[in-house]
């Protein structure tokens, strides 16, 4: 099979297997030395906060903002570790897309850089957690079976550039929030060896290269005219129920603490909330309804 690759995808496959290569981390030895303050967490709680905006926010203790923000860290690492291990199947299926070396070179660097996110995140999850035995596992049935279904049904569009289109624009979207992530606790936190920031950091040096294969991918995919937004129209629900799943295990989290909040008011929290994250996550989301193929 081809892509019809041009010069320029050549070479840009060239720079990303380069850098595939030269910038790794192990998840051990970049996760295991590294902690995140009970400070730096309250200040995490103001900028990712699903409560801020609500009237749930001023009731809230410092013991209990801090508590909020070690779930929500939690939390988005669980989805993203799970997004990464029910992925692998459709990641493998990308050796199927083209016969190009080049081409196959990177996909193998794309599952590698996969399976070691998947680690960076549990062992991260784990030292969290760790750090307060009041804390309980979050909920992941809802989220496996998510992501377990979703794959499965990715893989099942007939039409080869239509799958690729939703494939990849699916994956763009996780990876922007991600990135987001990245970009909000470096901003929030001075201390760059903070735990947190490590986690997204690293996260973000092999991030920062899949995107740019997704929109790859997306480009080499496009369908010809009217029909180049259908991949978006079939995608964008998915990233909006991968959404909602993620703040209800956030809801979850505020019941754990004694915040007397109802799942009803999910809807409402997700349009009211001021946090800076939580903001451009919801505009990326907003935004990938609108455009045609990239979601960030």
């Amino acid at each position: 099979m081809r892509l019809a690759w041009r010069d320029d995808d050549r070479a840009l496959l060239d720079k990303l297997n380069a850098a595939s290569w030269t910038h790794s981390f192990s998840p051990e030895a970049c996760v295991d030395s590294a902690i995140t303050t009970g400070a730096e967490f309250s200040a995490l709680y103001g900028a990712w906060s699903l409560l801020l905006g609500s009237r749930h926010d001023a009731s809230l203790s410092e013991d209990q903002r801090i508590r909020f923000a070690k779930y929500q860290q939690m939390n988005l690492m669980l989805f993203t570790a799970l997004f990464e291990r029910y992925g692998l199947a459709t990641f493998e299926s990308f050796y199927d897309n083209d016969d190009d070396d080049r081409y196959h070179e990177y996909v193998t660097h794309f599952i590698k850089e996969e399976t070691y996110h998947y680690l960076l995140f549990r062992r991260a999850i784990a030292k969290i957690h760790a750090t307060d035995g009041a804390l309980r596992p979050l909920p992941q049935t809802h989220l496996r079976w998510f992501l377990r279904l979703t794959m499965l049904g990715l893989r099942w569009v007939p039409s080869r550039r239509l799958r690729i289109g939703m494939v990849f624009f699916f994956f763009r979207f996780a990876e922007e929030i991600t990135l987001q992530a990245h970009a909000m606790a470096k901003r929030t936190l001075v201390r760059a060896d903070s735990l947190v920031v490590r986690v997204w950091r690293l996260h973000a040096i092999d991030e920062a290269r899949h995107v740019v294969f997704d929109d790859l991918m997306m480009d080499r995919a496009r369908l010809p005219g009217p029909l180049r937004r259908v991949p978006t129209w079939l995608t964008v629900s998915l990233c909006a129920m991968a959404s909602v799943l993620l703040n209800l295990n956030e809801v979850w989290a505020a019941r754990q603490l004694g915040i007397r909040v109802g799942y009803h008011e999910l809807p409402s929290l997700m349009r009211a909330t001021t946090a800076p994250f939580k903001r451009r996550v919801f505009t990326i989301l907003t935004r990938g309804m609108r455009r045609e193929g990239v979601p960030g």
